[in-house]
């Protein structure tokens, strides 16, 4: 079984020898990659889809892993129960929803020693999350599969500061290694807010509003990242 490039970073930040939850996890590739691989001794997938779950056990089924790998339909992290899984995996949502599922399940989470997200978007609202709640963003690093940037966070327990709201969007992490795709990844992220200013620009109202003075703050800050690279 092969995992895209996405999947692969996900997978390479779980730890070895870990029981798994795989939130979202659609068709089950990540976690049966991992229970073959010996990464991960067994693994929840958990998915709201029926249409998902059915998918997840046809891969469970065709690669033997029923007794290694229960797929289970639920919301969230209801699917598991506190002490099941030492690590989490959350990807394919948008950063707002994470930070929603992690939020409504503190019982879970006390046990957890390592989450994985990978967000879609609004990753600085995770980001912002985990700092708020105990959880130091130990790793991160960035993926491009399908012509995509994709932002994966590896983060485990411990208190740490808040840092400047620039790396609550970029990354500190990505940052501080250099990731090979970092410049890429500012360029797209300064292209966005761009033409998002520019929308804002042609209303007198937009330009007085504080989102716009937080867009044009973070452009300014990101085009000094940019430099940095």
């Amino acid at each position: 079984m092969q995992l895209d490039e996405r999947l692969a970073a996900i997978a390479a930040f779980v730890p070895h020898g870990t029981t798994l939850a795989d939130i979202g996890g659609d068709h089950a590739y990540l976690a049966a990659t991992l229970v073959m691989e010996g990464t991960a001794r067994r693994a929840v997938v958990g998915d709201l889809s029926a249409g998902a779950c059915a998918a997840a056990r046809r891969t469970t089924q065709a690669w033997r892993l029923t007794r290694e790998i229960d797929v289970r339909q639920g919301d969230g992290l209801s699917v598991l129960v506190p002490g099941e899984a030492e690590a989490i995996v959350i990807a394919g949502m948008g950063g707002a929803l994470i930070a929603q599922i992690l939020d409504a399940a503190p019982d879970i989470l006390a046990d957890v020693q390592t989450l994985v997200l990978q967000p879609m978007n609004g990753a600085a609202k995770l980001r912002r999350w985990l700092y708020e709640h105990g959880w130091d963003i130990v790793d991160e690093t960035l993926a491009c599969a399908g012509g995509h940037l994709y932002e994966i966070i590896r983060a485990e327990h411990g208190a740490a500061e808040m840092p400047d709201d620039v790396f609550l969007h970029i990354g500190a992490k990505i940052f501080e290694k250099r990731d090979p795709l970092l410049r890429e990844y500012i360029e797209a992220k300064i292209a966005k807010l761009t033409r998002a200013a520019a929308g804002m620009n042609a209303s007198e109202k937009a330009r007085q509003s504080e989102e716009y003075c937080e867009t044009v703050s973070l452009l300014a800050a990101l085009r000094t990242m940019l430099a940095l690279c």
